[in-house]
Parts: C-alpha cells; structure tokens; sequence
C-alpha cells in the first residue's frame, strides 16, 4: 500500500514538472503590428506676446503723443490653432491704470509659419503719459486642445 501512494505521489510529480517547464524553440517569430490610432496631445496654451514697439517720434523713440504713430509686432505661438479671434476689437490699450481708446490704422499678418504668426498692428491718439501695455482676452486664440472640451 506505502508502495502505491509513493508511485502515485511520483507520477504526480512528473506529471507536474512537464506541465511547467515546458518551452518551445521556433526558427521563426512572426510580428504584426498594426497602427490603429494616432494622438496628438496639446496640452499647451497658445501664448501671445508683444515682440516690440516703434514710435514715428525720431528725436524721442520712447516718446510718443496724439500726433505720432505707435508700430507693435504681436507673435502668436502655436501649431493647432481652431479658432482666431486676434484683431483690433480684442486688444485693449493701457498706459499705467487708464484704459485709451486709440485710433488703429492697421492690422495686419506680416509673416506666418507652422507655429506661430507675427502681426503688425498701429495706432495713434495716445493721451496719456507712462508705460504702455496691451491686454488680450484669455478665450481670442483657440487651440486643439481647448475646442474638444
């Protein structure tokens, strides 16, 4: 009887071990891969900065008044863009805490690549004195990223 159950007990063992150590070998591995979406992640804002400023007052380049004509480059970075709200009703023009109403004479795209956009924008009718600033509404520019929401 103690004699069965050892040859019992060892088959079972065999039989094991060849359940778990099993292993192939193959000349040949065969791959498939197959592409069945691509995501394009945009998690950057667009951004909008005043790349430089020019006034028509030659003698004071820093100066300007009613009469002289004030030139500022905006860059626009970013490859997605949906939406583009970017003109002269956007812009708001301060100097210090007062908010002017300018006279715009142009705006315009002056040069555009795949990732950012450069326009030129004039005005004139500056009636305060102090340092000069543009504000632009979070919401103008549009990208991928803030369409799908």
């Amino acid at each position: 009887m103690l004699k069965k159950i050892k040859i019992i007990i060892f088959l079972f063992i065999i039989f094991n071990l060849t359940f778990f150590f099993q292993s192939a070998f193959a000349k040949y591995v065969l791959e498939d891969t197959k592409v069945i979406a691509t995501l394009h992640i945009d998690r950057c804002k667009p951004k909008i900065e005043l790349v430089d400023v020019f006034s028509s007052n030659i003698d004071y380049p820093n100066y300007a008044n009613q009469t002289h004509l004030i030139t500022a480059h905006i860059k626009l970075t970013e490859k997605n863009i949906v939406k583009n709200n970017l003109c002269t009703d956007n812009i708001k023009v301060y100097i210090e805490d007062n908010c002017i109403t300018p006279i715009f004479k142009s705006f315009s795209l002056i040069s555009e690549n795949d990732y950012e956009k450069i326009y030129e924008i004039s005005f004139t009718n500056i009636i305060y004195d102090g340092n000069l600033s543009f504000v632009i509404l979070e919401g103008i520019v549009e990208d991928i990223s803030r369409a799908n929401k």
